[in-house]
């Protein structure tokens, strides 16, 4: 069992149990690795089956993060530096997404503990999760655009939930969303203190069920939750995707070199909203407009249409797009200064796209996970 992930159980409801699954790797920012995923997938399973663990609790260790994201410098160093094409590329992101599968469509409820940076990776297991809470320190984002790649662990069928403005803005440009603002949009159910963690677990084992059965288990739970959210102890963040939300819509519009445009010319008081200018603008420019590309096909597609795409579109991009280079820059030598395959999200535009969501031949068909 890896030690960077660690599995217990927790009194629920008297006489049932609570699993609790814990990201132990707080120097990294419970960044995962390919042995944290497999991992956790083999005790999810193993949950889904045992009679007694009626829930499931998904949290990281450290005050920092939950999980700011996938181990994605394993990846690189396969291909950089070891020339294998792709190989570990198909492995790792091919796990990451029957994970986070697995958590999308669990029959148990997951309640997952959102606190600090939930980035990337860590967005693909907090979207899967039935109950997602936040709290003041919480700061949601998808920073994929600055590595060189594009928001994945499901975000094509996540993102496409919200209005299309939103969808792009997040996807585009790794802007960091508030508490407020991430239940406002749907993100995250749940808006509770950060230091409502312990009572949160003894309420949870308090009190009595009748049974088993999924809806009594999550009437428990709403219970539960329901009373963190009315405390009068809870910090009120200003919201501030919503209060923009004209400026955004308008921002937004358009295809990729419309977007552009708009950017170079954006101006705001907010700091965060031009630091996400900034983001988009020294961003990877094919990595937006294959953003751009995969959200419009995500429209209306099944989770497993999406996981399916994700997978070959990451492991070509991880190959042939420019992860690599972006991972080196900000990961690696961590020189800040990447060098892109195109100057300019516009001559990026005047670059066929279609192989990139063609299936690489050295790939072989993804196992899917069906939750029976």
């Amino acid at each position: 069992m890896s030690h960077s992930v660690e599995f217990s159980s927790l009194p629920f409801a008297s006489h049932f149990k609570l699993g609790r699954i814990r990201l132990n790797s707080a120097r990294t920012l419970n960044a995962l690795s390919l042995d944290m995923i497999k991992t956790m997938q083999q005790q999810l399973q193993a949950w889904q089956d045992d009679p007694y663990i009626v829930a499931v609790l998904l949290e990281g260790e450290g005050e920092k993060a939950f999980c700011a994201g996938g181990n994605v410098v394993d990846v690189y160093r396969a291909i950089a530096e070891q020339g294998d094409q792709g190989a570990f590329s198909q492995h790792y992101f091919g796990h990451e997404y029957q994970l986070d599968q697995l958590i999308q469509e669990y029959r148990k409820p997951i309640i997952c503990w959102g606190h600090g940076y939930v980035m990337g990776g860590g967005m693909g297991l907090f979207m899967g999760a039935r109950y997602r809470l936040v709290m003041p320190s919480s700061r949601l984002a998808m920073p994929e655009i600055k590595i060189g790649l594009y928001p994945d662990v499901g975000a094509s069928y996540f993102l496409n939930q919200l209005p299309e403005h939103f969808a792009r803005f997040l996807a585009l440009t790794a802007y960091q969303v508030n508490a407020t603002d991430a239940c406002e949009l749907g993100l995250a159910t749940h808006y509770i203190c950060d230091e409502a963690y312990q009572e949160l677990l003894d309420q949870l084992a308090a009190g009595t069920l009748e049974d088993n059965s999924h809806e009594h288990v999550a009437q428990h739970i709403e219970r539960v939750l329901h009373g963190f959210t009315l405390s009068d102890d809870l910090p009120l963040l200003k919201p501030e995707l919503i209060a923009h939300e004209k400026e955004l819509e308008k921002l937004m519009s358009g295809d990729i070199v419309n977007i552009y445009h708009s950017f170079k010319h954006f101006d705001n008081d907010s700091p965060t909203l031009m630091a996400a200018r900034h983001n988009f603008l020294k961003g990877s420019p094919l990595s937006a407009c294959l953003i751009l590309e995969q959200l419009n096909w995500g429209k209306g597609q099944s989770l497993a249409a999406v996981f399916e795409r994700e997978t070959i579109l990451s492991v070509n991009i991880s190959v042939h797009g420019d992860f690599c280079e972006g991972v080196r820059a900000l990961l690696v030598d961590k020189d800040q200064a990447p060098i892109w395959q195109h100057h300019s999200v516009i001559e990026a535009a005047k670059q066929p796209l279609a192989t990139f969501f063609n299936p690489p031949s050295m790939m072989a068909e993804r196992p899917s996970y069906e939750a029976s």
